[in-house]
């Protein structure tokens, strides 16, 4: 009887550990499986928002970038424009903007629109494309 009831006992120990054994890396599994799609949930939703304030941030600089480049007329002051603004006129690139801040620094301010002719680089073709964005 005592060998009877230690078999007895000794095959629910081994059904047990197999059932264990067979279960629990399902379950294991399965709880993994569902926090890993929280997770990517959790980060798809993280990228879309950092996507969208990415979106308006760079929205929100390239209109103050144009804002900040000639005034609501789109006129450029020869007294007071950076070479960021110079640029924007037709024909000026970095130098001649550079030249014509150089320029104002040298001799002062401009009196008149026609003295940027006097900047090298800059002569009677660019200031005719560009002379009615110019004031002082």
């Amino acid at each position: 009887m005592r060998y009877s009831m230690r078999l007895w006992k000794n095959k629910c120990f081994i059904l047990m550990m197999m059932f264990l054994g067979v279960i629990s890396p399902l379950i294991f599994a399965q709880s993994f499986d569902q926090n890993f799609q929280e997770w990517k949930t959790k980060q798809h939703m993280y990228d879309q928002k950092l996507n969208i304030h990415k979106s308006s941030h760079s929205d929100h600089s390239k209109i103050s970038q144009r804002n900040t480049f000639s005034d609501s007329t789109g006129q450029i002051n020869l007294n007071q424009a950076s070479i960021n603004e110079f640029r924007q006129l037709k024909g000026v690139g970095e130098k001649k903007a550079q030249a014509i801040v150089e320029y104002r620094q040298k001799n002062g301010s401009f009196k008149n629109i026609d003295e940027i002719k006097n900047v090298k680089g800059i002569g009677p073709a660019i200031f005719e494309k560009n002379k009615s964005r110019l004031v002082l």
